[in-house]
């Protein structure tokens, strides 16, 4: 009897710590969509106060600046506190990163120059970009039955959605009170930390992967076999070894073409119907909003189904395909706010949960334990520095087209066949994960030490 509820008692714990880690990484990634959708909502009205001007192509520039900012943020703080959490753990670095992109976007609410907003930015990237690239990562330890791990990722990132939804709900109640003040709603994720701090523990596997480096590096380096020796590069060598190269290059393009379409493309939605309405428009841009986010909560969720039916090339394939059809027919043939545009919107949100829960599944799958922080904060990050290029290179197109967001926003959406063609590379997984990359012999001298 005793034994029994003694075993029961366990799993539950083990059950709750699994839901604690999904709520963790949900919050984290919903509140990261919030503060970073909340730049584009106000962008026409915060850049052309901080500007003192109204010309499109000047607010183009200047919110194409600000935009390259944020993107260099995003790439240098996923690809460092993704490192830092193969190292010093995953809840402390996840707590750390929300608490930093909540604090700058508070900041943002105090700029009086467009270059004061780009510093606040830069920081905001760094917190959202370490936060974004550490949920998926959690999760996928702490659920590790395959269907579930593959279910609970899926809802995990219509957390994105959400925000996007919470991100417009407070335009609609505050957006007409001025700009900042949706910056400083910003600030709430910053109650996260305190959910992430007190009840999410580092996964087992990330607690054994730390173990087994502890016992190589006591044991003397000539005795080390040569997976040993491996085993304790640093991360970054680890991913560029004949192992993961092709993988991580092709993840690597793949990303940078979800990243870029959407931030230098998808996001510039919400300014352009301020071009068509020639209004400030807070209810169109909220409504599409909104259907962006559903139609990307639809394509969250249905992703294992469309893994199941079309495998992993297929279904990145047909992501990135649809997408750029549906965004270059939208910018270049709708010319007023209507249910066409809406229904294209809804296209194109369907397409991008698709693309953007791909990688969160096929990540996981792909990486050991060991490299799976830096995995993930590389695949995720380093894109962002050709979207930062090309956000500047965006307001250069918009000055090209005589301030049309819309031909800008279709000419850089043709980035979306790089991902096309780099799901050529990438190898067919069956959706169980990699796991910590300790040998089977290992096993022991792990639990003994534990």
């Amino acid at each position: 009897m005793t034994t029994s509820l003694s075993f029961g008692a366990k799993a539950d714990k083990k059950d709750m710590s699994k839901w604690h880690a999904w709520a963790a990484g949900y919050l984290g990634e919903c509140f990261d969509a919030m503060d970073a959708t909340i730049f584009f909502i106000v962008l026409y009205p915060a850049i052309s106060e901080l500007i003192n001007s109204k010309n499109d192509a000047a607010i183009g520039w200047y919110g194409s600046l600000i935009l390259a900012s944020f993107m260099l943020g995003w790439a240098i703080g996923g690809t460092i506190f993704g490192a830092v959490a193969d190292r010093m753990g995953r809840a402390k670095t996840m707590a750390f990163t929300i608490l930093v992109y909540a604090i700058f976007t508070g900041l943002c609410a105090t700029s009086h120059s467009w270059w004061e907003m780009a510093i606040y930015r830069f920081f905001v990237g760094m917190g959202v970009g370490g936060e974004i690239s550490l949920g998926t990562v959690i999760v996928s330890e702490y659920w590790k039955q395959k269907k579930q791990r593959i279910w609970a990722t899926a809802w995990l990132d219509t957390s994105f959605s959400v925000g996007l939804v919470l991100a417009s709900c407070a335009n609609l109640m505050v957006g007409g009170h001025g700009w900042r003040w949706l910056f400083v709603i910003g600030m709430l994720p910053a109650l996260a930390t305190l959910y992430i701090r007190y009840t999410l523990k580092e996964p087992d596997s990330f607690e054994a992967m730390r173990n087994h480096k502890e016992l190589l590096k006591n044991k003397n380096p000539k005795d080390l076999t040569e997976s040993e020796s491996r085993y304790l590069q640093s991360p970054f060598k680890q991913l560029f070894s004949s192992e993961y190269r092709t993988t991580i290059i092709a993840l690597f393009c793949i990303a940078s073409s979800a990243i870029i379409g959407y931030w230098s493309c998808v996001s510039w939605i919400s300014p352009w119907i301020n071009q068509l309405t020639g209004e400030l428009a807070i209810g169109e841009r909220s409504m599409a909003t909104n259907v962006l986010s559903l139609g990307s909560i639809i394509g969250a969720v249905s992703t294992p189904l469309w893994l199941n039916w079309l495998g992993r090339r297929n279904t990145i394939r047909f992501a990135f395909g649809g997408c750029m059809l549906a965004v270059i027919v939208m910018f270049v043939m709708i010319k007023s706010f209507c249910l066409p545009l809406l229904a294209l919107i809804a296209l194109i949100g369907l397409t991008v949960g698709l693309q953007f829960t791909f990688l969160c599944i096929y990540i996981p799958e792909a990486f050991a334990t060991n490299v799976l922080g830096t995995a993930s904060g590389f695949t995720f990050s380093a894109g962002r520095i050709f979207a930062a290029l090309i956000a500047v290179g965006g307001g250069q197109l918009i000055a090209m087209y005589q301030g049309s967001y819309a031909m800008a926003s279709a000419t850089v959406a043709i980035v979306y066949a790089i991902g096309f063609i780099a799901a050529n590379y990438l190898p067919e997984t069956n959706g169980e994960v990699k796991g910590t990359g300790i040998d089977e012999k290992n096993k022991t001298a792990i639990g003994q030490r534990t």
